[in-house]
């Protein structure tokens, strides 16, 4: 009795990194092509048909068009606990209060609660860059934004 049939060859073309729509993160890929071959007795022996290409993520295993590599996911939302429980240390690094209210903001929070937290961290003690206009804490010297000397002053409104 003889055995025969046709049996699929993969070889790894390419590898790198792409943003897998399944994960939905960044991942290590291999781009991969799958070739039937005549097969004796389970034994792959010549090529039969073309190719097929697809990109298989090394993470969940699932496999995807060649096209999905210029796929672009959006960026995932900050994590609105690690940014709440960071506001006082990137304050106290310098941080803008206008940025870490629009961290904040971008991270799901009411602006209006938003701005009662940080006002509540910062404390009393202001200073103002009047180069471009942001509120920082007392601690910071220079503006961390352009570099501008600041100044005293109350938070702006």
């Amino acid at each position: 009795m003889i055995i025969f049939g046709t049996r699929a060859k993969t070889q790894v073309l390419d590898e790198g990194e792409f943003t897998c729509p399944q994960c939905r993160m960044r991942r290590r890929y291999q781009r991969k092509q799958a070739r039937p071959y005549f097969a004796l007795y389970f034994i792959p022996i010549f090529p039969v048909g073309k190719g097929l290409e697809y990109i298989e993520c090394q993470t969940c295993g699932r496999a995807f068009e060649p096209g999905v590599l210029n796929l672009k996911l959006p960026e995932p939302k900050p994590d609105l606990a690690f940014v709440l429980n960071t506001i006082g240390e990137r304050l106290a690094d310098g941080a803008p209060i206008e940025f870490v209210i629009r961290d904040l903001t971008a991270a799901g929070l009411d602006f209006d609660v938003a701005r009662s937290i940080v006002e509540a961290q910062a404390g009393a003690g202001r200073q103002h860059c009047p180069a471009c206009g942001l509120t920082f804490t007392a601690a910071p010297r220079a503006c961390t934004s352009c570099g501008g000397t600041l100044q005293d002053g109350a938070a702006r409104s």
